[in-house]
């Protein structure tokens, strides 16, 4: 396979970071190719707006959806979008990695996907992302022992607009996430257990059936 992780996390002393590396070794380990986009060490512009588009259609008015179409087809985004664009066509799988922030993804991470998962691109008539797969890996604050079932499936629901709004409406083929409750407290003992049953999990990745949503 090749897998793109898009990657958001500000600190490299993380157990966010640790995991990032295990998924390298893990992933090369069993032959897949792998890129990743660091968006923080980027410095990845956060916000969509008109300076997205090199050529636009109406430098004047602002026209997000007619904009990305134009855009899509004349391959006139800016550099920083053409270069993640292409790293998606290439992937068969892209996992997002975050640590979750108010119940969502970082201001970064939401800024990828408004750019790049664009009209024209990732949905719509044209062309979508259909046939490849996605998954969201996350961890999140707290204490381990916090995290019952109840409130994992609650986080879980809270991210339905990711999962099934952002990338099954695109086309993905939308995998189970892996979290990591309670990762900033979670002790050494703690931590490589994590860091076990993601590795398990990664050597299955490509025989991981999708959610099935009606």
């Amino acid at each position: 396979m090749n897998v793109l992780i898009v990657y958001a996390h500000p600190d490299p002393k993380s157990f966010d970071y640790a995991m990032l590396q295990k998924a390298l070794e893990v992933l090369k380990r069993e032959g897949h190719a792998v890129e990743v986009t660091d968006l923080y060490d980027l410095r990845f512009k956060a916000v969509a707006d008109a300076d997205d588009f090199t050529d636009p259609l109406d430098p004047l008015n602002l026209d997000m959806m007619a904009e990305q179409h134009h855009a899509a087809h004349t391959h006139t985004y800016s550099a920083d979008i053409l270069f993640e664009q292409r790293k998606l066509l290439w992937a068969d799988t892209l996992i997002l990695q975050f640590p979750l922030w108010w119940y969502s993804v970082p201001a970064i991470m939401k800024g990828w996907i408004d750019r790049v998962l664009t009209y024209g691109f990732a949905y719509g008539a044209e062309r979508n992302m259909t046939g490849r797969r996605a998954m969201l890996v996350m961890t999140t604050g707290g204490l381990p022992a916090s995290f019952t079932s109840d409130k994992q499936r609650t986080l879980s629901d809270m991210l339905d607009y990711l999962q099934r709004g952002t990338l099954y409406f695109c086309g993905f083929d939308v995998l189970p996430p892996f979290a990591v409750y309670g990762a900033a407290n979670a002790d050494a003992d703690q931590r490589e257990q994590f860091l076990l049953q993601y590795t398990q999990l990664l050597r299955s990745l490509a025989y991981i059936p999708p959610i099935v949503y009606v």
